[in-house]
């Protein structure tokens, strides 16, 4: 049995009661809907939205189903694939954590339907890279965010604060909020996924081609640069930069509006619609930047998280799912979904409605960012998993640097070894 196989059978047993709490994985074949499973319940009504279009181009809808936690989602989705009768479509990662589950067999690959919507210049053909796995693409994009900082407008203004442009206005901008009372960012280890959201932004403004390096294991945590980023983060740690390590993101936005946290990294637009919750206006109570490049060099590259919708190969209804996803992106579909979440449409065509957001995406498609994969999506997941472990454990209680290097490196050396053995053509 290979190493992986085990992993996930391990857990099956704790899966009974989450499969029976959801519906039948597909639909009937003569329904005109497809069983489309995601980890947001609060996401169906733009699915439905779209729908509308949906019915009209490809003759069939999505039937969403949500598992609400992200880690039970994983599980659930990884033992369906392993039956005759798994979802039609589901929600998943891009990057390394697709190529983990493209990698089984399980998925239908979907170069056909890429080739017609980059034709139609409904998605830029870069994007494509980030789904591909031995030569196929497994993946059509579900919605596209760009990590930013966001901050509380009027708290800037208050305290005179620049909007950083600079490293050392960012610097400036923390030294400032926290001699006010104000912790300067929030951060939390809570939930493990969310750290790779601060540790991939902050990584790539301290050294982009060093956390390319890094994911792509051709840099060591143990490396200088590497000691001195873990370094400096402690040292923002011990000056009280960061909210404690057991808050959690999503009151970051509540934060952000009682002014108790000055900024917060998460994705434009879908973030936006919590800070909207708060009363906080688009442009006059809150904002976005970039966070600048440590070295003080123009910004070259922005985190991206895109995820994905995959087809099971043994998908009974799989004609019509393929045949929604060839008009999944079309800018009709497109403009529901995407204005439901105030933007986050990898299609170009496709303005992001809120104006923030927008901004970062005209920025990004003006000056030609390169997409650089959050760091969650970036390498061989049981990886990554073993270090936000250890990155949550040295956001609580920032101990020997060296020691946590060695750790993740030790953990990098032997995940790297079974990926490299088990993904080998």
């Amino acid at each position: 049995m290979e190493r992986r196989q085990f992993l996930v059978g391990a857990g099956s047993l704790g899966l009974l009661g989450l499969l029976a709490a959801c519906a039948s994985p597909s639909v009937s074949a003569g329904s005109g809907e497809v069983a489309f499973f995601n980890d947001v319940p609060t996401w169906s009504p733009g699915f439905q939205s779209a729908n509308k279009y949906l019915k009209t181009l490809a003759g069939a809808t999505l039937a969403p189903r949500s598992v609400p936690t992200s880690a039970s989602y994983q599980q659930v989705i990884q033992s369906q694939l392993q039956t005759t009768n798994p979802p039609d479509v589901a929600k998943w990662g891009s990057g390394y954590q697709l190529q983990d589950i493209a990698r089984t067999g399980a998925l239908y690959p979907l170069d056909d339907v890429w080739k017609e919507s980059i034709a139609n210049g409904w998605v830029p053909a870069g994007l494509q890279d980030i789904f591909r796995y031995h030569g196929a693409t497994y993946a059509m994009p579900l919605q596209q965010g760009y990590y930013v900082m966001f901050y509380n407008v009027q708290l800037f203004d208050r305290l005179d604060i620049t909007v950083p442009t600079t490293w050392d206005e960012f610097i400036t901008a923390c030294t400032t909020l926290k001699s006010a009372g104000v912790t300067p960012m929030g951060a939390t280890q809570v939930n493990s996924w969310p750290i790779a959201v601060w540790m991939s932004v902050f990584a790539l403004s301290y050294d982009a081609q060093w956390y390319e390096d890094l994911c792509a294991n051709r840099a060591k945590w143990s490396d200088p640069k590497g000691i001195a980023f873990l370094n400096l983060w402690k040292e923002w740690i011990d000056k009280g930069w960061f909210t404690s390590a057991d808050s959690v993101i999503d009151d970051f936005p509540a934060m952000l509006q009682k002014q108790t946290i000055g900024m917060f990294a998460e994705a434009v637009s879908w973030e936006t619609q919590s800070i909207d919750g708060t009363g906080l206006k688009p442009t006059s109570g809150y904002d976005t930047f970039i966070l600048p490049n440590m070295d003080g060099s123009a910004t070259t590259s922005i985190i991206t998280e895109t995820a994905g919708l995959i087809v099971p190969r043994k998908g009974v209804n799989r004609g019509k799912t393929v045949e929604i996803l060839r008009h999944w992106l079309d800018p009709r579909p497109q403009r529901q979904w995407s204005d439901f979440l105030s933007g986050s449409s990898a299609n170009p065509q496709v303005a992001w409605s809120n104006a923030p957001s927008r901004r970062i995406q005209k920025i990004v498609e003006e000056s030609g960012l390169k997409i650089a994969n959050r760091y969650y999506e970036n390498s061989p997941p049981a990886l990554i998993n073993g270090n936000l472990q250890d990155l949550g454990g040295f956001m609580a209680s920032p101990g020997s640097v060296s020691t946590l290097a060695s750790s993740m490196d030790s953990r990098g050396d032997t995940e790297w070894g079974y990926w490299h053995e088990e993904t080998a053509a």
